[in-house]
């Protein structure tokens, strides 16, 4: 029984990282010395660099590290309603200040997908090709000087004749290949600038240019992921773990099965906060 209630406690704590992490994935929230939130780190029992560094690990990793909480029971003792509200009430402060947009818009930039380079000229691959087939010829001649075997040096005079005769070509803007090589420079280039233009819409969409929509878009997911939780779902135990006895639901997202351990008071108190906070980010 005390295992499956500090269990459900740890789970408890994690819920309280759901909306949070749903707003950035990489930003770091950073605690300032206010004695309400000073408090809520003391009944968990960590330092405020502790926390912090919890807080940053969950930003990057989208989940709660909450190692050396030593007094995490103390929140399950009290109103995990109330220390959520001051979390929840903690984040929209910080993330719609300007640290948070500067913070946002390094970030966004950082996510911008990079352009292709341009692509080369014809005469730049014109140069190229005719600078590699004069190396090659000189390789090849070099080669032949002390080539011993008479079928060896055979297919090698062979193979420098062609490469001679490209050269001419090439020279002459009569070459096939290089046309293909040209052609080829042409395609690969629309080719990945198709891939970036691509990229470009969806980075526009994941990260649009105002904060505020891109903390919008994040709630939604969180509101999204958890969303008809079934808090009176049965469990059962097989190898050693605790799953539900509805196969459907052991199929839901991680952040759905968070929001089932941690209760329907926890769950409902962080939506309905997301929900009131959607309406007002128009």
């Amino acid at each position: 029984m005390k295992k499956n209630i500090i269990s459900r406690l740890f789970t408890a704590v994690k819920i309280l990282c759901i909306a949070v992490w749903a707003l950035s994935c990489t930003m770091l929230v950073a605690f300032k010395a206010d004695k309400l939130y000073a408090d809520v780190w003391a009944q968990l029992g960590l330092s405020q660099s502790k926390a912090t560094t919890n807080i940053k690990g969950s930003f990057l990793s989208g989940y709660l590290q909450f190692y050396g909480a030593r007094n995490i029971k103390n929140i399950a003792a009290g109103d995990r309603q109330a220390v959520t509200k001051d979390l929840l009430v903690y984040t929209k402060q910080y993330v719609q200040g300007d640290e948070f947009r500067k913070e946002y818009d390094a970030y966004r930039s950082q996510q911008k997908p990079s352009a292709p380079a341009p692509p080369k000229t014809d005469e730049e691959v014109r140069t190229k090709y005719i600078k590699e087939l004069k190396e090659g010829i000189a390789n090849l001649e070099k080669g032949l000087q002390t080539m011993a075997d008479p079928e060896m040096k055979k297919t090698i005079g062979e193979t420098l004749t062609m490469f001679k005769q490209n050269l001419k070509d090439a020279e002459a803007n009569k070459s096939d290949m290089l046309n293909m090589m040209i052609e080829g420079e042409k395609q690969t280039y629309d080719y990945r600038k198709k891939d970036f233009d691509n990229a470009m819409e969806a980075w526009e969409k994941t990260f649009p240019a105002s904060s505020n929509a891109y903390i919008k878009l994040r709630l939604q997911e969180m509101l999204d992921a958890t969303e008809g939780v079934d808090f009176n779902a049965q469990l059962t135990e097989k190898y050693g773990h605790k799953v539900f006895v509805n196969k459907t639901y052991e199929s839901k997202n991680p952040h759905w099965k968070m929001a089932f351990r941690a209760g329907k008071d926890v769950t409902t108190t962080v939506r309905g906060f997301a929900q009131e906070w959607i309406k007002e980010l128009k």
